[in-house]
């Protein structure tokens, strides 16, 4: 059974709180992980914490990739204009990867007077600038919730204005929308927002808001092809096509499936619990269960056959050879045929 792999993000939310309430800050935090939600809330507070609002002298900013890394190692040396610090802030630069000598020498001697924030989504801890700013900063590091913390954090969320919130409601919001968090975020104000007056969150007020997700509609799509239903499975993809979705994303979202499916079925026979499979293929737990009882129904090279067939389809519209619209119809009776 593989190792549970620890998910930093806890700890570098509590790391990053303190130094928020105690107001005693390092000199270089670098803020990088899957997870935007995070990183861009931690970013913000951090730039509150440290910067005065009109205070252009003290505060310096670069992003994309074609900044100067001269410019920044100037901007850490310079001492700041009537204040105990200077901020500065580098995003989405990519120079995490690209650092010269003389930048790794500047963090490493980097004064007291400077407050440097690194905000890098791919990051590489074996290269000697994450190590350095490791050893002289934070290193806050946030990836994607496991399901307990995920389901804490949204049921916060969708309790803030004293609403009581069922539990199945915060499974359903997660299933419809997905683990990005920041939509997420902003289903739940939605839904905050449409029972105001009623004080509660149910399934039902989940059912009637939220998006109906195209994944969602996939999975229904392929459990009736499990039982050989052809005409209810057109049946969803017309629904999807209502949707807008662009049947070529379809035929995508068909072939991930499948080959999840192929995942769960290969983990099944390895005897792992369903914590793990949950963890390791992104499935919320309460959705699991049904997920489950479609692999027990294939053989896994039956569902590898399934996800060729969906890429041989993919192929035959690329080629000329079918319109996408009919690729997927016809992928979906051979499916069912199978």
């Amino acid at each position: 059974m593989a190792p549970k792999k620890e998910n930093p993000t806890v700890a570098s939310i509590n790391t990053l709180n303190e130094h928020l309430k105690s107001g005693e800050f390092n000199n270089i935090y670098l803020l990088t992980g899957t997870e935007g939600y995070f990183i861009s809330q931690y970013k913000h507070k951090l730039l509150d914490a440290l910067t005065t609002p009109d205070d252009t002298m003290n505060f310096n900013a670069f992003s994309g990739d074609k900044f100067q890394e001269n410019s920044l190692i100037e901007a850490m040396s310079t001492m700041p204009f009537f204040s105990d610090h200077r901020t500065i802030l580098v995003e989405a630069t990519g120079i995490l990867k690209k650092a010269s000598d003389n930048l790794i020498s500047a963090i490493e001697e980097i004064p007291d007077t400077t407050k440097l924030i690194f905000v890098e989504t791919d990051t590489d801890s074996r290269l000697r600038i994450y190590k350095a700013i490791a050893k002289h900063g934070t290193v806050a590091k946030f990836e994607t919730p496991d399901a307990s913390m995920l389901n804490t954090w949204l049921k916060k969320i969708l309790a803030q204005d004293g609403a009581s919130v069922e539990d199945k409601a915060v499974f359903a919001l997660i299933n419809a929308v997905g683990n990005d968090m920041n939509r997420l975020y902003n289903e739940a104000a939605k839904l905050r927002a449409y029972t105001i007056d009623k004080k509660s969150i149910t399934v039902e007020d989940v059912e009637n808001l939220c998006e109906n997700d195209a994944e969602n509609k996939v999975f229904e799509m392929l459990d009736a092809i499990g039982d050989h239903n052809a005409n209810k499975a057109i049946s969803l993809y017309s629904d999807l096509e209502q949707l807008k979705v662009p049947s070529m994303q379809t035929l995508a979202l068909v072939r991930k499936r499948y080959m999840q499916l192929a995942q769960i079925k290969m983990m099944l026979k390895d005897k792992e619990d369903n914590s793990t499979i949950a963890r390791l293929t992104g499935i919320h737990p309460f959705y699991l269960k049904p997920q489950l009882a479609l692999a027990e129904k294939y053989e896994y090279k039956t569902l590898l056959s399934f996800a060729d067939m969906c890429s041989n389809a993919d192929l035959d519209v690329k080629a000329g050879r079918s319109s996408d619209k009919a690729a997927v119809e016809n992928l979906i009776l051979n499916l069912c045929l199978s």
